[in-house]
C-alpha cells in the first residue's frame, strides 16, 4: 500500500471514532529519517453527509502518523533508532494521559483520537490533535530568534508548565518511567515504551550521548580540556562533565536526600522556536513536540531556549572571552523564578536557582561542543568559561 493510501486509511479510521469524515489532507512535514508524516486534515461531521441539515464547514486537525523502517526487534538496535521509536510512544502518552490535566492557559494541543502501537503491534502509531494554528497562527521558524514579546511569553509558558508539574511529579511511578534508550532495550528486550515519560527528560544528557562525549574528549579542543579532565588526581575520578551530568540526572528510585531532587519537575525536553506557535501579537505561546518530555530541572529547558531562540541583545551582556550573568539574562531568569514560585506555591531561592542554572549551561555546552554549535555560541562559551573559573564552582566540583 502506498504511503498516501496508508495515511488516508489511518486518518479515516481515527476520525470515524469521533464521528468525523475525512475531506482532504495535506502533508506539512516529513519526520526525521522517513519515520512518518505530519498532515493537516480537513474533516466534517459524518452526520452532515446524510442529513438534510445545513452542513458545517470543514474543521482543521493535525495527524501525526509514525511509520518507522522495519527492524528485527530481537536484534541489537542503534541508539538513534531506539530513541525515536520510544520518543513517539512517550509523546503519545503525554498527550493522552498528562496533557488533559493541564490548565487551559498552559496551551497544548488536545489529542482527539489515537492508535497505540503497544496495544496493536501491527498498527502504526498515530494520533489526531487539535490544530494549534487556529488560536496561535504564527509558527516559530527553524533556528530562528523569537521577538521580545515572544520570549517573555515563552518563559511564562515554561515557568507555568514546570510550576504546575513540580509537586505532582512526586506521585509518578518511577518504575514506569523510561530509561535511556540502550538501557531500556537491555532491560526490557523491547522497543515498546513503558506507560510513562522519560526518567530523564531531553535528548542531550550524557547517558544517551556517550559516543559524542568520547569524540569530544579525544578532540583536543578547549572544551575537551575543560570538561573531560578528571575532577581530581584520584584514579577513576569522574570528569567535570560527568559530575555535572550526574547532579542533573533524576534517579530511578528517587532520592529525597539529594537537595536537587526537591526541584525536579516535568520538562519539555526540546525547547526551541521551531516547537512553538504564538498569537499574532506574541503575547501567548503554545508548545508541541513532546517526544522528550520527562523529569528534570526547569533550567535545562531554559539553557537551550537562551542559546538557540533568545535574541542575543536581550541578554544585555557585552561579549568578551569570559562573562558573568548580564542584566538582561538576570531579568529573564528572575521573571521565570517569580512565575514558577507563583504557580507552584514553592520556594526557589535565587542562589540555589543560579547554581542549577550554571550546571545546566555547562551541560548544554558539553552537548553543543560534541555535536555542533549553533545559536548564541559566543555568549554560551563565554558564560561557561566564567562559571568554570569561579571559586564557588571549583568548591562545588571538589565536594562531589
Amino acid at each position: 500500500m502506498k504511503s498516501s493510501d496508508k495515511i488516508e486509511d489511518v486518518a479515516s479510521q481515527l476520525l470515524s471514532a469521533k464521528g468525523l469524515k475525512l475531506v482532504s489532507y495535506t502533508t506539512i512535514q516529513s519526520l526525521w529519517a522517513g519515520y512518518g508524516h505530519i498532515c493537516r486534515l480537513r474533516a466534517v461531521p459524518a452526520s452532515d453527509l446524510s442529513t438534510g441539515l445545513p452542513k458545517q464547514g470543514p474543521i482543521s486537525l493535525i495527524l501525526k502518523y509514525i511509520s518507522p523502517p522495519a527492524t528485527d526487534p530481537q536484534h541489537p538496535q542503534k541508539e538513534g533508532h531506539l530513541r525515536k521509536i520510544l520518543s513517539y510512544q512517550i509523546e503519545q502518552y503525554f498527550y493522552t494521559d498528562l496533557a488533559p490535566q493541564m490548565p487551559k492557559n498552559n496551551a497544548v494541543a488536545e489529542c482527539l483520537s489515537s492508535i497505540d502501537k503497544n496495544s496493536n503491534p501491527n498498527a502504526s502509531t498515530a494520533m489526531i490533535l487539535t490544530d494549534l494554528r487556529q488560536a496561535f497562527p504564527l509558527a516559530g521558524e527553524k533556528r530562528a530568534e523569537l521577538s521580545e514579546m515572544q520570549v517573555y511569553s515563552t518563559i511564562d509558558w515554561l515557568a507555568s508548565f514546570h510550576g504546575f508539574w513540580w509537586d505532582k511529579t512526586k506521585s509518578f511511578d518511577r518504575s514506569q518511567m523510561n530509561l535511556p534508550p540502550l538501557q531500556h532495550f537491555e532491560k526490557t528486550k523491547s522497543m515498546n515504551a513503558n506507560q510513562g515519560v522519560w526518567l530523564n527528560g531531553g535528548y542531550t544528557y550524557l547517558a544517551t550521548r556517550r559516543d559524542e562525549y568520547d569524540d569530544l574528549c579525544s578532540s583536543g579542543s578547549e572544551w575537551a580540556a575543560s570538561l573531560c579532565a578528571q575532577s581530581n588526581h584520584m584514579k577513576d575520578a569522574p570528569s567535570v562533565a560527568e559530575i555535572v551530568a550526574k547532579s542533573l540526572s533524576p534517579f530511578a528510585g528517587g532520592n529525597e536526600e539529594r537537595l536537587i531532587s526537591q526541584y525536579e519537575t516535568l520538562i519539555h525536553g526540546d525547547v526551541k522556536s521551531e516547537n512553538l506557535f504564538t498569537t499574532a501579537s506574541g503575547d501567548a505561546v503554545a508548545f508541541f513536540d513532546f517526544q522528550y518530555v520527562g523529569l528534570g530541572l526547569g533550567v535545562c529547558d531554559l539553557a537551550k531556549l537562551f542559546t538557540c531562540s533568545v535574541p542575543e541583545w536581550m541578554l544585555e551582556t557585552p561579549l568578551s572571552n569570559k562573562i558573568g550573568m548580564g542584566a538582561g539574562e538576570e531579568k529573564l531568569l528572575r521573571r521565570y523564578v517569580g512565575r514558577i514560585t507563583e504557580i507552584s506555591g514553592k520556594d526557589y531561592e535565587w542562589d540555589i536557582f543560579v547554581s542549577h542554572w550554571e550546571r545546566a549551561l555547562v551541560d548544554w555546552l558539553r552537548f553543543q561542543a560534541s555535536w555542533g554549535f549553533w545559536g548564541n555560541t559566543a555568549w554560551l562559551e563565554a558564560r561557561v568559561r566564567h562559571i568554570l573559573q569561579t571559586e564557588d564552582w571549583k568548591l562545588w566540583v571538589e565536594s562531589q
